[in-house]
């Protein structure tokens, strides 16, 4: 995290006073506030949709806690930095708090001395989090940086840098100006929107993430099968694991599909799990 860089914050309070007040402490300490939400459900929704660097969620939210929403954003894979804001004192709270990981229990009346020394603790896990893992984190997973572009509450766009782990990604895909990510937790597939460019994407990521068209880039570890296109001579349509689309490898690209059939192979050679078994079929080379 560079010294001047602003975090970006995503607030969840069922009360509206409470909410403005949290909004101002907020702005006055320079985090940007992408979203406001009373309920818990729309706190799970909007982590998922903006990722944002922290939640200060309070404990009692509409429909499900907001206890509950983060325990459930932990299950779909995400790590998110948590600020718990509550006028609940059971310790009961207190202990569920720091179950889901959550960094700090604010109490309220929120002050600003006691939403800077939360924020500080905040900044400090953040940091300390980034060092551990700019490019390849600490046990051993390679992390894509993105620049994504997001709103604040007034409607202004800025730029973030946003990290995603290139083993989940499935396919990023160009439609017209906009770029996306398809990634899996395991549960589920997922889609984050970014603006970082598709050739700044393929020079920055592995072999193992290869370009198969003009328009999209595929991770070769959940690549199935290829099936000759029927209607495009040459070309091949691309079946992934536990994924309903298929894409299009054109033959123009097929060169880059063998290299990077041959770096996952080398890094799978490289495992103490390696199954020769497990390969790619390829059927009916029409190339």
């Amino acid at each position: 995290m560079n010294q001047g860089e602003r975090l970006t914050a995503l607030i969840a309070e069922d009360d509206f006073a409470q909410k403005q007040l949290l909004i101002r402490f907020a702005e006055e300490h320079h985090l940007i506030v992408v979203d406001t939400v009373s309920s818990g459900s729309k706190l799970v929704d909007k982590y998922v949709e903006l990722q944002p660097d922290l939640i200060l969620t309070d404990i009692s939210l509409d429909g499900i806690s907001g206890l509950e929403a983060c325990r459930r954003i932990k299950t779909k894979g995400y790590d998110p930095c948590i600020i718990v804001v509550t006028a609940l004192t059971d310790m009961k709270y207190a202990e569920e708090s720091f179950e889901i990981d959550s960094l700090s229990l604010m109490l309220k009346p929120v002050t600003t001395e006691r939403f800077k020394k939360s924020l500080e603790k905040a900044k400090k896990h953040l940091m300390q989090k980034r060092k551990q893992s700019p490019a390849a984190g600490a046990s051993g997973e390679r992390l894509v940086r993105c620049k994504q572009k997001i709103c604040d509450l007034e409607g202004r766009n800025l730029l973030r840098e946003v990290y995603i782990n290139e083993e989940q990604i499935l396919y990023i895909t160009k439609e017209r100006k906009h770029i996306s990510i398809k990634w899996t937790d395991c549960n589920s597939i997922q889609t984050l929107h970014i603006a970082s460019t598709l050739k700044e994407l393929n020079k920055i990521t592995s072999p193992c993430i290869f370009q198969c068209n003009k328009s999209q880039l595929v991770n070769i570890k959940y690549v199935r099968k290829l099936c000759a296109d029927l209607l495009t001579p040459g070309n091949y349509e691309i079946l992934l694991h536990n994924v309903s689309e298929s894409l299009t490898l054109s033959r123009s690209c097929y060169a880059q599909f063998e290299q990077a059939r041959s770096a996952m192979m080398a890094n799978r050679q490289a495992s103490t799990n390696f199954n020769p078994e497990n390969t790619i079929l390829v059927r009916d080379n029409a190339k």
